[in-house]
């Protein structure tokens, strides 16, 4: 009886521990699978972006990709947990499919933001990241099912980007120091590009989750945006102090 007992025991651990490991290969083929999606879902972003863009600035990026997407990747691992939670009070009330739908966009706009941040384009990047967020708008308003006005999406942009350039003019200045202007200034813009566009792209997921129209109520999107920005800002100056 006790050897019964102890072979029905382990075959009763054997059997959770069986499966534990099926819901963690679960887990794994889910994330794998997210994984691929995003992947596939920054691929279209990235390319979609490329059209938009003047053909010299696309070939000069496209020829330092590698090395800026490598670069553009570890900036946001850097600010991830920095800004996350100041981008989380922007999601509330989202629920979990449109959450995961427009993290993926997000994410997408913000590495393309960052990777453009990187290239050794001085003093035009700034301008670059408006294809970036007006692809980025378009697809968020698709999420959510509304309209989408390119031409009052672009003014808009272009607005948003001016208000940062004071930051990151001193990035693209330093990319004319020969040897560490590049490494430094595209480090310095990296991170501005990818900011700009993440509180853009939140700012607008908010008003669109909360059922306002972004082009009827500009002074509240502007009003939010720069708010949001200033965040992030004050943040990334903390961190750095210590």
């Amino acid at each position: 009886m006790k050897n019964l007992f102890k072979k029905r025991t382990m075959n009763s651990k054997t059997g959770s521990l069986k499966n534990i490991e099926v819901e963690d290969q679960d887990k794994r083929e889910i994330s794998d699978i997210d994984l691929k999606q995003g992947e596939k879902e920054f691929e279209s972003f990235f390319s979609e972006v490329l059209k938009r863009l003047p053909e010299k600035s696309s070939k000069i990026i496209l020829s330092a990709y590698d090395k800026s997407r490598e670069q553009a990747e570890k900036t946001l691992d850097k600010s991830k947990n920095q800004f996350d939670s100041i981008f989380e009070e922007f999601l509330e009330g989202v629920d979990e499919e449109t959450r995961k739908k427009c993290h993926t966009t997000v994410h997408a706009g913000a590495l393309t933001a960052a990777i453009i941040g990187c290239s050794p384009i001085p003093f035009s990047d700034a301008f670059l990241l408006v294809p970036v967020q007006l692809t980025m708008m378009a697809r968020l308003h698709k999420i959510f099912g509304q309209s989408w006005s390119e031409s009052l999406g672009k003014s808009l942009s272009k607005e948003l980007v001016i208000v940062s350039l004071g930051r990151s003019s001193v990035g693209n200045i330093l990319k004319f120091i020969p040897a560490i202007g590049t490494v430094g200034g595209a480090a310095i813009n990296a991170t501005v590009a990818s900011a700009i566009t993440e509180s853009l792209g939140w700012v607008t997921v908010k008003m669109l989750n909360d059922g306002e129209d972004i082009f009827e109520q500009v002074m509240s999107f502007k009003g939010q945006f720069q708010g949001l920005f200033k965040s992030l800002q004050n943040s990334n100056k903390s961190v750095n102090k210590k």
